[in-house]
Order: structure tokens, then sequence, then C-alpha cells
């Protein structure tokens, strides 16, 4: 099933009047994307980014990770995308995620999947097929990058500057998305990038096991801890002492 020609259409129209200005502009949405890819995007990963655009992202994870995989609904945003960022390790493909789980299945599995400023172009009513498909394809453990507008800037715009929308914008809450999956967020912020509280950066996690390893296991880890335990001692010495006190005159704890 392919997506509409109406999608299809108002992106490579979107590719020209928009995006192209990318390569002259910093744009700061994008930028708080890659400074997100950064922190959670592990060195040597393989990547599947959704609705790669012209590749700017993707040109920059192909620097960490072992395989960029860019799909976008656009042929023009794929043409232009391989043009800046292809490489041995960086590829892009015509695709819908909504409508191309065997294909994805083929390509992956995937460590992290990014989906920059994606979801709210996905109508809620899909959000099930589309988490479907990614935790198919998503590694255990795996991450999933998730940016959207905030529920407050996205009503604002439709309310004050519906013309910056886009043909499908859903206004996306938190519940909106985790109704939706079993993945488990381990991230989530608000982000200010032109405005105050601008988006939100969400990152879900297949790997829910509760782990045994000692986290401090390095001698540098251990020699940190005892440093840190032996000063949080020292500044509460004053304080246990007062509290011994008081519990030994009472005859016990307070209950």
């Amino acid at each position: 099933m392919e997506p509409s020609r109406e999608s299809r259409d108002f992106y490579n129209t979107f590719a020209g009047e928009v995006l192209l200005e990318d390569f002259q502009r910093l744009n700061l949405r994008q930028d708080a994307v890659r400074t997100l890819c950064k922190e959670f995007v592990p060195k040597g990963a393989r990547v599947l980014e959704v609705g790669c655009g012209v590749g700017i992202n993707a040109r920059f994870l192909r620097t960490i990770a072992s395989r960029v995989v860019g799909i976008d609904i656009s042929d023009r945003n794929i043409e232009v995308a391989r043009e800046y960022a292809g490489a041995p390790n960086t590829e892009f493909r015509l695709l819908d995620i909504l409508h191309a789980s065997d294909d994805l299945a083929g390509l992956g599995p995937f460590d992290v999947v990014v989906l920059p400023d994606v979801i709210e172009h996905v109508p809620l009513e899909l959000h099930g097929r589309l988490f479907a498909t990614i935790e198919r394809i998503l590694a255990v453990p795996g991450r999933v990058l998730v940016t959207y507008p905030s529920p407050g800037y996205q009503e604002y715009l439709k309310k004050h500057e519906p013309k910056a929308l886009q043909l499908v914008d859903e206004t996306v809450q938190l519940d909106d998305i985790l109704r939706h999956t079993s993945l488990r967020p381990c991230y989530f912020s608000y982000k200010h990038v032109w405005h105050m509280n601008q988006y939100v950066h969400l990152v879900l996690t297949s790997d829910h096991a509760f782990r045994g390893e000692d986290v401090v296991a390095t001698p540098a880890g251990r020699f940190r801890y005892r440093v840190r335990k032996r000063l949080w001692r020292f500044r509460n010495r004053g304080f246990l002492k007062r509290m011994r006190r008081k519990f030994s005159s009472t005859g016990g704890a307070a209950g």
C-alpha cells in the first residue's frame, strides 16, 4: 500500500520550498535533534531515520553509526539526501513506514530508530501501526528517539499560524504515544529552540529487564563512590547526631 499521491506531492513541494533552505541557514530544530542523537545513539549503532528529509541529520548520524538507513515518502527528498549524505555506510530508501513493515524487517534489526519531528504528521489513529512496525524492527536493547512540537506550541500554531502547518499536523500528547507501544520512556524533556518549551524530546527503550551488574564496577568508579560517600557523611554528621539523640531520648523513632 503506497502513501497517497496527495502526501507525496505535498512533500515533494515541501522539499523544494522549505527543506533546501536548511542548506543556507542553521535550522535550530534539527540542531537540537543532532544534540539528542549525540547523547543517545551509541557508537557503532545501526540506525534507521524515519522522515530523513534531505539527509542533513543522516550525514551527522553516519559519523556515529556503523550503518544508517534513511527513509522518506518524498522521492525529491531521497534524491537530495543521496547526493548530500550518501556514503558506504549510509543509504536512502523511498519508503513509508506505515506501509513498509516487511521491507524494513529485511533491512533491520536497528539499534536506534529516529523520528525527527515526524510523529505529529502521522494520524493519531495510525500510531498503533507505526509502533507495531518499529517494535518489529527494533533490536533488544534498542532505543527510539522521538521529537515533536509540544502540545502548547502546536495549539498556538493552529490558532495563530495555521499556514505553518503541514498536510497532517496532530497535537501529540505523551499518553498518545505510550498507549500504542510496549516501549518504555527513559528520557523526556521540553526543549527551548526558538521559543520556550517549543519541542518535546522523548527516548523510548525496548530494554525493560532489571540487570544486576554493578554500575560502579571499575576501580575508578568505586573510588569516586567512596569519596562521595565520605563527603556526604561529613556534611550530615551534625544532623545525624541530633536525630540519634532525639530518638534515643524518646525511646525510638517517631511513628
